[in-house]
Formats: C-alpha cells, structure tokens, sequence
C-alpha cells in the first residue's frame, strides 16, 4: 500500500502513528490510542509552529487519502489503513520514527 501525499502530510502522519505507538506502549487500547483532537496535535514540538489552517488543510489531505477519519470538529483516528501503511513503512517502530522525525522534520 502505498500513498502520494505532501511533505506536510507525510510529517504529520509519521507524528501521529509515532503518538499511538506511545500511547500502546504505555496500554491505552487501541481504540483510545488511535483517537486524537487537533488541540493535541497542536501541543506537538514538531508542529506548534504550523497555522492553524495548514493543519487543518493537512488533516483534510490524510482524511481524503482514507489514513485518518475526521469529523467537522477536526477530532480524528488513525484508521486501520493508516497504520497498516505505517507499519509497513517502519518496520521497527519508534525506533526508525525517531530517526525519521529527527532528520527530516526540523
């Protein structure tokens, strides 16, 4: 499975999968790791500094591409898709996310 997506998107999906994985890690069941609200992501060191509308274009674009479902209140979860395609990407986890985030989101 592979997506077309923006630099912006494929920084935020990393991100997020990075945040569930955390979150299993630490035994939050699935179905409460994979849910998010903007305002959390928002905290994020890595995407603090975006504009509001840019997430909320970017959150729209992983929406369209069916890696995360999305209400009218920005509130999301990462889907099934989402995960199985990040899962595949990075095989050993929060490990190769770490060095991903590192070197390619300043």
């Amino acid at each position: 499975m592979k997506f077309e997506l923006t630099k912006d998107a494929d920084k935020l999906i990393v991100l997020i999968y990075k945040e569930y994985l955390s979150r299993r890690k630490e035994g939050i069941s699935k179905s409460k790791a994979s849910n998010f609200e903007k305002i959390e992501l928002q905290s994020l060191d890595k995407i603090s500094t975006w504009l509001e509308d840019d997430l909320e274009d970017t959150l729209a674009e992983l929406h369209e591409k069916g890696l995360i479902t999305m209400d009218l209140s920005f509130t999301f979860d990462i889907t099934d898709s989402g995960i199985i395609y990040l899962e595949n990407r990075f095989k050993n986890d929060l490990i190769e996310i770490t060095d991903f985030i590192s070197k390619f989101i300043p």
